[in-house]
């Protein structure tokens, strides 16, 4: 049976365009009756990058969670506001993440929870690829329902960054730089990403796409751009198709479709899934591509001397600029250790492994990308 996804015009971050929008989303799906339950209590799994305002279009526009939140309490759920964001996961930074993303203004205006729980654990994952062993927050533990509300944004690393690539946010802090280590090569790192969809199973994904990011997305060093549309669908992979496909990209360049697509989760085809609601073609917006590319590591030479040859030449590094206060995060969170700070932040790129998880978190916008081809 072809995966359905409900594709809704939202052109303004207008409170009541948003909720009507959402509203519509979901009934097209067949409401939300259907997916939760009285005393459910939902986590509603936000995209919270970083403590940024909702203007750069980083995290889940709090409006889009207000109107979820509202929806999840018409049908008698509890609904738990949270993510794992980039950096520690301890309460300082959530409630400093909370607070600039909006998260905790959705909270004190509709009674929703906020997860302050930064406990973490490994769980069998049977289903998994790569991952048998995954490390979690404990987090999931707490809820009978998981929504996911991606962020509409192209990424430096994996090319796209939606309703799949949200669920590393259930990977607790700082353990994330150690899948980044472990899985480097762009394809293997989409193969975890579905292992954690496999074992993690969200009921629903709703999209916010009313404005997204492009070009070197998904932190700072993107530009926000509108695209207008709310995405909702059970079927996470097929979400993402139906995004890129709106956004300009083709889906089996996008590293975690193709991967899904070679473990029979997909087609890889907007063609093969029935979408509700607006047509495609009505709503098509070109999204500026990223510069970064990970994918030819998965193509290159086999032989050691030549990845590494590939990869010193084709594939972009970073460096940090004068816009450098020298804060550290960078440091902190490369999985490689391959940041020290004298002057500015320093790379070695005898360790670097172009994760770009520096240029992805730095909140000055100092950390850009060169290559030398």
């Amino acid at each position: 049976m072809a995966p359905s996804v409900a594709l809704v015009k939202c052109s303004t971050y207008d409170e009541g365009t948003v909720e009507e929008s959402v509203s519509r989303a979901l009934d097209l799906l067949g409401g939300i009756g259907k997916y939760v339950k009285k005393g459910d209590r939902v986590l509603l799994k936000i995209n919270l990058l970083s403590a940024s305002a909702p203007e750069n279009a980083i995290t889940t526009h709090p409006l889009v969670v207000e109107a979820v939140v509202k929806q999840v309490q018409s049908a008698g759920g509890i609904p738990v506001i949270g993510d794992s964001p980039g950096g520690p996961f301890n309460r300082k930074m959530l409630e400093n993440a909370y607070e600039k993303s909006g998260m905790k203004a959705v909270a004190e205006e509709t009674g929703a929870v906020l997860n302050y729980n930064t406990g973490s654990k490994t769980v069998s994952n049977p289903g998994g690829k790569l991952i048998k062993k995954l490390d979690v927050i404990k987090l999931l533990d707490d809820v009978d329902v998981i929504i996911t509300l991606p962020k509409l944004k192209t990424h430096i690393f994996t090319k796209f960054t939606g309703s799949t690539k949200i669920l590393f946010g259930v990977v607790p802090g700082l353990t994330k730089p150690a899948y980044h280590l472990k899985f480097q090569d762009v394809g293997l790192f989409s193969d975890m990403l579905l292992d954690i969809l496999a074992y993690v199973k969200p009921t629903l994904s709703i999209m916010d796409g009313v404005i997204g990011i492009e070009g070197d997305g998904p932190g700072a060093q993107g530009d926000p751009k509108k695209a207008g549309f709310i995405l909702a669908s059970q079927d996470s992979v097929a979400l993402d198709v139906v995004a890129t496909t709106l956004i300009g990209m083709n889906p089996m360049e996008v590293p975690i479709i193709k991967r899904a697509v070679e473990r029979g989760m997909a087609t890889g085809s907007v063609n093969d899934i029935t979408v509700l609601g607006e047509r495609i073609d009505d709503m098509k917006v070109s999204f500026k591509k990223p510069s970064g590319n990970g994918s030819p590591l998965n193509t290159v030479m086999s032989s050691k001397i030549m990845r590494r040859i590939f990869l010193k030449a084709a594939v972009p590094y970073p460096v940090a600029d004068k816009k450098c206060v020298r804060c550290g995060i960078c440091r902190q969170n490369c999985p490689a250790g391959a940041i020290t700070i004298t002057d500015k932040a320093r790379m070695d790129y005898s360790k670097c492994i172009r994760c770009y998880c520096c240029h992805e978190l730095c909140p000055h916008k100092a950390i850009r990308l060169k290559r030398l081809l």
